[in-house]
């Protein structure tokens, strides 16, 4: 660790999972997205975080497929070129009722973490009700993929702290790799850690500011052991 600041590395924390592990698995439909952490990127990323209107599009669907099925219709998935009828449909019904379970969970789950969130930086900031400083930054979300690397990387401030969260969204990596975190001017590395994540596993870097020097802009780049990945920021922020 180079400079005034310190980098804090949280890989088995709570929010690992995104808090989804209390949620159950999503149904094994061959056209869907499994995985919680693929659900929670394509709310954040298509849906900007509106969970009603993800959910809705699947209430409305469920709807449909049940009028067909009430009706003894066929019902034509576009998609795969599939015709459902009859006992076909009626369980292709009951999958849809199990996503949205999980989805309600997967929804609930994450007010929970933004709850916690807003909490955290309500004490940072030594107030109940957060103030908008220059340095009170939106989050910005990036994703990074590769031979056999599917992440998403987040970063955003807490007062003068850069965040930055790493979750990967694909299988669990085949060796260690190598999360470094730079000082962007001048390309000064501050922080170099291995680590090898799981699916849908977290890991949490603070890079604090120290005493009356400046951070500038931070940024940080993943690179897997097992394939060379050409070097280009995941992300970066500035918490000044």
């Amino acid at each position: 660790m180079t400079g005034p600041i310190a980098l804090v590395v949280y890989p088995n924390s709570a929010n690992a999972t995104f808090h989804a592990a209390k949620c159950e698995k999503l149904p094994n439909v061959e056209w869907w997205s499994k995985s919680h952490a693929r659900v929670i990127r394509t709310v954040t990323k298509n849906y900007k975080g509106n969970w009603n209107r993800y959910i809705g599009r699947w209430q409305t669907y469920r709807n449909r497929m049940q009028k067909l099925f009430n009706s003894k219709s066929v019902a034509v998935v576009k998609s795969r070129g599939l015709k459902l009828k009859g006992k076909q449909l009626e369980a292709h019904i009951k999958d849809i009722n199990a996503r949205l379970k999980v989805l309600r969970c997967l929804e609930k789950s994450q007010q929970e973490i933004e709850a916690k969130d807003l909490e955290s930086f309500s004490t940072a900031a030594g107030g109940n009700t957060p103030k908008s400083p220059k340095n009170s930054r939106a989050t910005q979300v990036a994703s990074g993929t590769g031979k056999n690397l599917d992440i998403e990387v987040t970063a955003r401030c807490i007062k003068d702290t850069a965040v930055f969260q790493i979750t990967n969204l694909g299988k669990k990596w085949p060796r260690l790799g190598e999360i470094n975190i730079y000082k962007v001017d001048g390309k000064a590395l501050i922080s170099k850690r291995r680590v090898r994540m799981t699916n849908s596993q977290q890991a949490t870097f603070k890079v604090r500011k120290r005493g009356t020097n400046s951070n500038g802009t931070v940024g940080i780049w993943i690179s897997p052991s097992w394939n060379k990945r050409a070097f280009k920021y995941d992300a970066k922020i500035n918490c000044e």
